[in-house]
Parts: structure tokens; C-alpha cells; sequence
């Protein structure tokens, strides 16, 4: 991975314009492959461990959360997806990630047109400085995905908008489908309105939703704990700085001083060379 190259500057004005890009050929034909046969593993495991009935009553079927601590298939999401340099394009050195999940859409499940939201509901409607974006979602898709089984809907442009309630019969009419090969991604302004479709085969059909935010937006999961301590250790600098490692709050007063004086929520790397440089000056 990456199997394409992206054209960042168009993708980046296409995301601030209409809201949203579409990423052909992210993944490679093996990748693709191993990631899906690995999403459907998990998902059987999940339907045996809490039972299909009451994960559908919690309307969580299908939903794989912490993908980081499910298996090292899903680590190359976080560290050498092509598709990263556009969340760091908008976001910076300091975005991190807000949840790291699949969403399996079976047969006769669907939302559309009924469950328009964005990905981070807490900020709808609150202006924003042009320049500025307070999150970046990026979705890879694992099937071919068409209008008959359960296309995202998006409203291009609407990400723009300061309606917190927009009406669903107004939004319906102007959404798009996003209709996408196996091995694609989709970036998005994660204040875009969006919903699942309905999945009218007898198929699923699997995506990873990766959504990542500014630093001060709190994450779905603090996921240095929620990911195994020897996971994080293997894991690059730049994945560890997306699950937050490094930005977590200080525990002690001694600690508190350091960053004070040094930055606050510096990385190891940084610290290391602070420490280097001390030594050189000695």
C-alpha cells in the first residue's frame, strides 16, 4: 500500500468545495482482499459472542469497533495509506484519531432517507474560519458498491451549511450516491450530511470508517488504553500519534512542569532530541 498515488491539491479542493473526494485504487487487489476476508472473520466472531438478535436490537450488527487492537491487517490504515496525507494536509501534526471502525451492511439494513447526520454532530452548525477543518473522514470500501446495495449518500456542499436539523425530505433530493470499486476510499469533510443507503441484495457489503479530528475534539475511545500496550509498541510514530499516545494528560506535577516548559503534548521523538541536544550542550 498505497496501490495509486493521489493528487493531493486536487483532492484538497475538492474536499473544500463539494466536500468530499473520491480515492480510486488506495488499497491493492491483495490488501483489499485480506482486509475483507478479515472483517467477515470478525464479524462472525461478534455475532457469536453477543448473538445476532441483541446486537440488532442495539443496532450495532456489523459494527467492528477498535480495529487497531483486532488484528495487524488493519495497522497499515494508520501508517501507510496514501489517504493519510490528506488528513494531514488539513488537520496537521496535532489530528488524531476519533474512531477506527467497520461497518458491515447486511442484507435488508439500511438508513436511507431517514438518518442524515454528520460525523461529528457535537460542531453542526457552528461556523468555522474557511481555512480551518475540524475533522477528516476517510471510508475504504471492500465490495463493489452501488445504489442497490447500500451506497453512502452525501449532500455535496452541505458541509458548508449552518443547519444543525436540516429537513431530510429537503436532503434527499439532492444527494449523490458514492459508487466506488473494491480497493477505493472516500475522503470527506466530516461535517458533510451524509447517510447509509439500504442494501437490497443478498450480500453485505463492508467499509472502514477511519475518522479523524483536531486535537481538542475528545475521540470515540481513549484508545491508549484501549489498544494492548505491546500493539502500540509496534505500531509507527505516525500511528501512535493518531491513537493519541503522545497527547495524553500529564499525571504528575513534575510531568505537567516538563510540558509546560517543552510544549505541551510533545512526542517521544521530540523529547528524544531535547535530551540529545541537552547532552550536546553539556
Amino acid at each position: 500500500m498505497p496501490a495509486s498515488a493521489i493528487d493531493l491539491d486536487h483532492v484538497i479542493d475538492k474536499v473544500r468545495t463539494t466536500g468530499y473526494a473520491v480515492l480510486p485504487g488506495v488499497l491493492s487487489p491483495e490488501e483489499t482482499r485480506r482486509i475483507r476476508e478479515t472483517l467477515h472473520r470478525l464479524s462472525e466472531l461478534d455475532d457469536e459472542t453477543y448473538g445476532v438478535e441483541r446486537l440488532i436490537g442495539m443496532r450495532q450488527r456489523g459494527a467492528l469497533r477498535n480495529l487497531a487492537a483486532a488484528d495487524d491487517v488493519f495497522h497499515g490504515l494508520l501508517e501507510t495509506s496514501s489517504a493519510l496525507d490528506v488528513v494531514d494536509a488539513f488537520l496537521g501534526p496535532q489530528g488524531i484519531l476519533n474512531c477506527f471502525d467497520a461497518l458491515i451492511l447486511f442484507p435488508g439494513q439500511g438508513r436511507y432517507p431517514w438518518d442524515y447526520h454528520t460525523d461529528l454532530m457535537d460542531v453542526t452548525g457552528v461556523s468555522f474560519p474557511p481555512n480551518r477543518i475540524p475533522g477528516v473522514n476517510i471510508l475504504y470500501f471492500f465490495d463493489r458498491v452501488r445504489e442497490e446495495n447500500g451506497a453512502t449518500w452525501v449532500v455535496p456542499g452541505s458541509h458548508l451549511t449552518l443547519a444543525d436539523e436540516p429537513d431530510p425530505e429537503v436532503m434527499a433530493p439532492l444527494s449523490v450516491p458514492l459508487e466506488v470499486e473494491p480497493g477505493d476510499a472516500v475522503v470527506f469533510d466530516a461535517r458533510i450530511w451524509h447517510c447509509a443507503g439500504t442494501n437490497g441484495t443478498d450480500m453485505p457489503r463492508a467499509l472502514i470508517k477511519t475518522l479523524f479530528t483536531a486535537p481538542w475534539y475528545r475521540p470515540q475511545m481513549d484508545f491508549t488504553r484501549a489498544v494492548p500496550e505491546d500493539v502500540l509498541t509496534r505500531l509507527s510514530p505516525r500511528a501512535r500519534r493518531y491513537l493519541n499516545v503522545h497527547n495524553v494528560p500529564p499525571t504528575t506535577v513534575d510531568e505537567l512542569r516538563w510540558r509546560l516548559s517543552h510544549g505541551d503534548a510533545v512526542n517521544a521523538e521530540e523529547a528524544k532530541v531535547d535530551k540529545a541536544d541537552k547532552v550536546a550542550e553539556v
